[in-house]
C-alpha cells in the first residue's frame, strides 16, 4: 500500500470518527424530550398538541395524545413558569418577562418587560385579552396589555407568595391561591381591581388551581399532596385526589374532560377523569 493511500484511509477514518461524535453529540442534544421539573400545562390549539414549562432546563416540551413529547422552544428561555395560549401566540411567564412566542413558528417574537417584577409565575387571560400574572416572590399581581405592552400592577396584604390564578368568565373575576401557610383562595374583581376572601382554607401551599365545565373549583396543596375539589353548591371542599406529591399548576383539558396536574418532583404528568 502506497503512501497515498494510507492518507486517505486515516482521512477517511478521521472522518467517519468526527461523524460518529456528531451523531452522539446531536443525540444528547436532541434525543428522547424528558420532563425537568414540570410546572404549567397550556393547549396549542394551533399544533393540537399539550405544552409543558420544565422549570428544571429552561424548555418547552409538546405532548400529543400518546403522550410523546416532543422539544417545543428551548432557546431564550430561562425559567418558564405559567403560560397561556391565545392564539397565534403563547404566553410564557419568565421571571421578569413576559415572552411572547409564535406557535406555527415555534419562536420567540418579542419579550415583554414587567417592571417590579421579582418572579413572575401564573398567567391568565380575561375575555378581553389581557393578562394577569403572578408574582410570588414581590406579592403582586401584573396585568399586561399584550398590544400595548402597558404594565399594572395590583398589591395587597393578602397577597402572600400568589401563585396560580384561573378566569372565572360568568363572574368575571380571577380566583388566585398562593403559596403559603394556610392560604385562601382569592377573587380580584376585574370590574375594579378589589381583591377579596373568597374561602379561607386550611390547607398549606397552594399552587394551581382550575375551573371545569361544570363551575367545580380544583386546587392543588404541596402542604397536603392532594387535589381538593369545590362542588358547583361552593359550601365545602372535597379531598378529590390524596397522595399526589409536588402537585404545580393544575389545568382543566376541556377536549378530554380530564385534569391534569404536573408532579414538579417526580418529572411526570398525571391526568385523572372529571366526573
Amino acid at each position: 500500500m502506497n503512501k497515498l493511500s494510507k492518507n486517505r484511509i486515516i482521512i477517511i477514518l478521521a472522518a467517519l470518527v468526527l461523524i460518529l461524535l456528531a451523531i452522539l453529540i446531536l443525540g444528547r442534544i436532541l434525543g428522547p424530550a424528558k420532563l425537568n421539573k414540570p410546572e404549567s400545562i397550556a393547549f396549542d390549539s394551533v399544533n393540537g398538541t399539550l405544552l409543558i414549562s420544565n422549570v428544571g432546563n429552561g424548555k418547552i416540551l409538546s405532548m400529543d395524545d400518546k403522550g410523546r413529547l416532543k422539544l417545543f422552544i428551548g432557546k431564550g428561555i430561562k425559567n418558564p413558569r405559567g403560560m397561556k395560549v391565545l392564539a397565534p401566540f403563547l404566553y410564557v411567564a419568565d421571571r421578569t418577562q413576559l415572552h411572547v412566542i409564535d406557535l406555527q413558528e415555534k419562536k420567540i417574537s418579542q419579550s415583554i418587560p414587567v417592571e417590579g417584577a421579582k418572579m413572575l409565575n401564573d398567567v391568565e387571560s380575561d375575555r378581553y385579552g389581557k393578562l394577569y400574572v403572578t408574582d410570588t416572590e414581590a406579592d403582586r399581581i401584573f396585568i399586561v396589555n399584550p398590544g400595548t405592552r402597558q404594565v399594572q400592577s395590583i398589591s395587597s396584604p393578602l397577597l402572600k407568595s400568589p401563585n396560580g390564578l384561573v378566569y372565572d368568565r360568568p363572574r368575571n373575576q380571577m380566583l388566585i391561591v398562593c403559596f403559603s401557610k394556610g392560604s385562601p383562595i382569592l377573587t380580584l374583581n376585574l370590574d375594579t381591581n378589589d381583591l377579596s376572601v373568597f374561602k379561607e382554607t386550611l390547607y398549606d401551599n397552594l399552587d394551581g388551581i382550575a375551573i371545569d365545565d361544570l363551575g367545580r373549583i380544583y386546587i392543588s396543596s404541596w402542604g397536603e399532596n392532594a387535589i381538593y375539589m369545590i362542588p358547583q353548591e361552593q359550601n365545602r371542599f372535597i379531598q378529590w385526589k390524596s397522595a399526589v406529591n409536588s402537585p404545580a399548576d393544575i389545568y382543566y383539558h376541556q377536549p378530554t374532560n380530564e385534569l391534569l396536574v404536573p408532579l414538579f418532583e417526580q418529572n411526570r404528568i398525571e391526568s385523572f377523569k372529571v366526573e
